[in-house]
């Protein structure tokens, strides 16, 4: 749907996600070493294990991502911190990145509850608004379907909603465009104009 990737380098919109994330904090990027039996989207049960493993302790903070000229983007992610205080990343990566960029959080620890992604957009365009609306609203449902014990059926429709903003913004759409629906209207005005009334 989309890929997002280790941002290139900390540019200004880099710096005021993690100003805004963690003021003052100071971001650094760690090669990926993962561990024999790390697992992908697994960095807090491999911490733990590593921790448990070799000594050291669980650091927790943000990943950093950037969907280049859509959005930036951080995850709520844990990296190990040895007995000797270096940072290094164990978990291995979905798509194969050999570094990360990462930003220490030492006011948040780990309780078991899905934090959702912090996204912040690039561009002033309805589409990426809307984009990261669904997406919160994905982890909103998530959440509830898991507090609730209950089957995530909400979840679904929301879903085929972000895979085709996610397709309509990778194309090269946006809100000014004619709606890739066909009706001729730009977005804005056809199913940009239904998803905004819906989402409120």
């Amino acid at each position: 749907m989309y890929t997002t990737t280790t941002p290139a380098r900390i540019d200004p919109c880099v710096s005021r996600l993690i100003e805004m994330l963690a003021p003052g904090g100071q971001a650094s990027y760690l090669a990926v070493r993962p561990e024999p039996d790390a697992t992908v989207n697994g960095c807090f049960s491999n911490v733990r294990a590593k921790s448990e493993r070799d000594g050291g302790r669980m650091l927790c903070g943000w990943q950093l991502w950037e969907w280049p000229q859509v959005l930036v983007e951080a995850e709520f992610h844990a990296v190990w911190l040895s007995p000797q205080g270096h940072m290094e990343e164990i978990t291995p990566k979905p798509h194969g990145e050999t570094s990360v960029l990462f930003v220490p959080d030492e006011r948040r620890s780990y309780d078991g509850q899905v934090v959702d992604n912090v996204r912040v957009a690039l561009h002033d365009d309805q589409l990426i608004e809307h984009f990261i609306r669904v997406s919160h609203a994905i982890a909103q449902a998530m959440a509830c379907s898991a507090r609730d014990h209950e089957p995530p059926e909400r979840i679904a429709p929301l879903r085929q909603v972000q895979r085709f903003l996610g397709r309509s913004i990778h194309s090269g759409l946006r809100e000014h465009d004619p709606c890739p629906c066909g009706s001729g209207s730009r977005y804005r005005r056809c199913h940009g104009h239904e998803l905004e009334r819906a989402l409120a």
